[in-house]
Parts: structure tokens; sequence; C-alpha cells
């Protein structure tokens, strides 16, 4: 019993000395989670003695015998870092507060709204060539909101063998001074355009001849629903007559008389399907200035002042897109001013105009409208004859090439006259015009005119035609030269009423 109790002592003090070294030995540092462990400070090695273990053993080294010395020299082991045990995050750690722009030359536009009210979340711009790209000349224009003006400015100088366009010539210098404004709307719904021109011709050599002269039209389409739209048209008109005419009958006057006319048509066009209808009413204007002669008499005018009221109604089918067949017809009635002329007729009348024609548009190689039918005026006066006679109409643009444009057109109507026992004038007319680029800012223009005019109830014919020539060259896309021939004739039944004529003009051309 003795013997057990004595060698149970020495492993019963082992135990607690291995107890009490645990506890004297200082715990190592917890990691903080989220925050790298605290770096093992390492002992100095003493100065001018290298270290026995070299930098493995200090660092740690598989070695256990390395390892005991190390231990036993006084030196502390360095423990491998923890793995963090944080868990995954599983919700968003950082917002995004930035979002990259979208590059709207990427973005594709597929249809831009013409009607109704846009699509507020599009971003994209409505894009539209307000010049033409393969035109580095063209004019530029200047924008006054949504609306884009085309002003132009000419003066010209050159000779004119006959400005009176008399039987008798008198030839004299010519001062030529032009202005033109063309307009063109941008907008989504509606469009507005219009060309207006005034020009005055001065003859140092000849006063009596200095006359005015202009033409134009402004044209308003409301989109009042998507198969309705209504339009109006105002139009003038400024030319003076010549000296030789039948209906002055004057050898010299002191100045040209000026004839002005104007008017308008405001009209509802309505889509059934391919099956278009269109109705417009329509008013206009003539006036005539008095005539005076170089001995200060007076020719009055006044009796040929006249008001016409008139209705049109146009039905049109298209076929396919580009041609559209159509029937029209136009009753109109012209009152005059005073009932009855000068000479003692009752020149009031009504008229009918009946045509049947087709509206082109083929690739837009040729556009435009042809049409023909029949007329009839008949007068309040049973001594005027009616008149008769077929309607030849159209305007066509053929782009021949793309450096090549031609223009045909032509027309028929009834001019107003107070000559004794005529009742009216047909007029028939035909127009060519070819244009051709040699250069960019090189233009040739060839101009060509046949017309005739007819006064019926009297033996008065009048036959004529004009051709000219005319080159642009453009400088830059505001500024130009501009030179220009024209040749007149007319041939008439008339005493003293047949004209020839030559006109050469050069000039400068300014477009702001």
């Amino acid at each position: 019993m003795q013997d057990q109790s004595a060698a149970r002592r020495p492993a019963a003090l082992g135990l607690a000395l291995a107890a009490c070294l645990a506890l004297a030995e200082p715990a190592p540092a917890q990691p903080v989670p989220g925050r790298a462990p605290d770096p093992v400070p390492l002992p100095a090695p003493s100065a001018g003695l290298p270290n026995p273990l070299g930098e493995a053993g200090l660092r740690g080294s598989a070695n256990p015998a390395v390892t005991a010395r190390a231990a036993s020299a006084g030196e502390r082991r360095r423990e491998p870092p923890r793995r963090p045990s944080r868990p995954p995050a599983r919700a968003v750690v950082r917002a995004v507060t930035q979002v990259p722009s979208e590059d709207l030359r990427v973005r594709p536009i597929v249809q831009v709204p013409v009607t109704g009210v846009p699509d507020p979340v599009a971003a994209v711009p409505l894009l539209r060539r307000r010049i033409d790209p393969t035109d580095p000349y063209a004019p530029l224009g200047v924008e006054v909101g949504s609306i884009t003006f085309f002003p132009a400015f000419q003066q010209s100088v050159g000779y004119d063998t006959n400005p009176d366009r008399a039987f008798v010539p008198k030839a004299s210098a010519v001062l030529r001074s032009e202005g033109e404004l063309r307009l063109q709307s941008d907008w989504s719904a509606h469009a507005l355009s219009g060309e207006l021109r005034g020009a005055y011709n001065t003859y140092p050599d000849n006063r009596t001849a200095n006359r005015p002269d202009g033409d134009g039209a402004l044209r308003l389409r409301l989109d009042a629903a998507r198969d309705t739209r209504i339009e109006i048209e105002g139009r003038y008109l400024v030319t003076t007559q010549r000296v030789g005419s039948p209906d002055l009958n004057a050898l010299s006057l002191r100045e040209r008389p000026i004839v002005a006319a104007y008017g308008g048509t405001v009209g509802v066009v309505q889509d059934f399907n391919r099956l278009q209808v269109s109705l417009r009413g329509l008013v206009d204007r003539q006036s005539f200035d008095d005539a005076v002669r170089t001995d200060g008499t007076v020719i009055p005018q006044g009796d040929r002042n006249a008001n016409t009221y008139g209705l049109r109604l146009r039905t049109g089918y298209e076929i396919r897109p580009g041609l559209t067949p159509f029937v029209d017809a136009l009753v109109d009635t012209r009152v005059h001013d005073f009932a009855v002329d000068f000479n003692g007729y009752r020149r009031d009348s009504d008229g009918l105009t009946l045509r049947a024609g087709s509206t082109f548009e083929l690739s837009r190689i040729l556009t435009g409208e042809v049409s023909g039918g029949w007329l009839r005026r008949t007068y309040a006066d049973r001594r005027l004859r009616d008149v008769t006679g077929p309607v030849l109409d159209g305007a066509l643009i053929w782009a021949a090439t793309p450096l090549t444009t031609v223009r045909l057109g032509a027309s028929t109507g009834v001019v107003e006259t107070v000559v004794v026992g005529a009742s009216g004038i047909l007029t028939q007319a035909a127009l060519l015009e070819v244009t051709h680029d040699l250069r960019r800012n090189l233009r040739l223009t060839l101009l060509g005119s046949v017309f005739t005019n007819d006064y019926q109830g009297v033996r008065i014919q009048e036959d004529g035609y004009a051709a000219g020539i005319k080159i642009d060259y453009r400088l830059n896309r505001w500024l130009g030269l501009r030179a220009s021939y024209t040749h007149e004739n007319l041939r008439s039944t008339a005493t003293r009423s047949s004209y020839d004529s030559d006109t050469f003009l050069f000039g400068v051309r300014v477009n702001p």
C-alpha cells in the first residue's frame, strides 16, 4: 500500500506542474472579424552574431528539432492567419449611383409621328435635312421659328430692242430690280409653303416703257383628321398692257396701264380608302388701270373690272401608288362692276369646264398632272356668241438624268376683252424648260413657249412664241451671277399689233 502511494505522488506532482505552466502561458489574441491579425514580433538578433536558425527557422520550420530549439531559446511560434468565418453577403452591398447615358447615335429611329401629340418619352430629336445634301451651293435660308424663309435679290443691267412691245420699236438700256421670297414650314402636322416674286423694269432711254411685274401664291394645309384636309390658297398677279393691244387701240401711251389679279381658294379634301373627293370654292378679282395717251386723253377701263366666283369638284381613284386618275368639274360666274360696258355690251357670263386626267409620281422620275376636256362660256348679252373649245392643262416634271430636268406645262382659258363684237379670248399656251447642270455651280437653262389668242366673234388672232437661254454661275451659297437672252415674237391679224423684241440681261443674285 505504501509503495503504491509513493508511486502515485510523482505522477500527481507532474500533472500539477504541467497545469501551472499552462496557466502561466498567455493566451493567443483572438482575431477581430474583418480585421487582419496583428503580426507576431520576432526577437532581434544579437549584434554581430548571425542567427543560427536562419530566416526560415524564425518564420516556422517543418523540422521539429529546429522548432523545439527555437521554443527553448524563448522564441514564440507564429500562428497561421485564420480564415474569416463571416457568412457571404446576400443583399446589395453598394447602391448604383451612376447610370451610363444612352448614345443617341446607336438608337434607331423607326418612325416619327406626323399627327397627334408626340411621344413624351421619345428622346431622339426630329432630324430633317433643310438643304439638298448633294448641292453644296444651295441657299441655307433664314429660320424664324419653325418656318424657313429663302429670300433672294437680283439686280440686272442690259439692253432691250423693244421695251414697249410695239409695232414700231424704240430700243433702250434696261435696269431690272427683282426680289423673291420662298418659304416652307417644318411642322409635324399641317404645312405652309409659298413663292412670292416682284420686279420693276426701268428704261432710261424710254421712260414710258417702265413697268412692274410679279406673281406669287401662298398655300396652307390643315390636317383636320387622318383622312380629312383643309386646303387654303392665296394668289396674285401683276402685269401691264402693251401699247399695241387690240383692247387699247392706242399708238402711244404715257405709261403702260397696270393689270392686277388676285384671289383665293378654300377647299376640303376627303379620302375614302383609295377614293379621294375634293370640293373647292374660289374667288378672284381682276382690275385694270385707266390708260393715258401722250396727248393727255384718258382711256377708261373700269368696265373691265370683274369678280369671278366658282366651285370645283374633283373625284379621283388611286389605282396604284403614284397613279390617280380623276374627273374634274368647274362651274363659275363672272360679274363686272358695270352691268353694261362703255360699248353697250353686257359682259357678265357663266362657265362650265369638264376635264378628265391623272396625276403621276413614277419613282420620282416623272411627277405632275395632265388633263383634257371641254369648256363652254355663255354671256348675258345675246349679241355675244358662246365660247367653246377643247381644254388641255398640265404640268409635268421629268428627271431625265441626275443632272438634267425637263418641265412641261400647258394651259387653256378664256380671257375677258372689250373689243366690239368679241365675246372673249380663247387662250392656249404651252411651255418647255430644260435645265442642265454643267458643273455643281454652273447651270444652263433653255426656255421655250408658244401661245395662241383667238378673239371669239371677230377676225383677230394672235400667234406668238418666246425662246431664251439662261446661265447661272454660283460663287457660293449666297452670291451668284446670271446672264440671259430672250427673243419674243408675236404675229397678229390686228393692225399694227405685231412685234419682235430681244432682251439681254446680266446681273448679280444674292441669297441671304
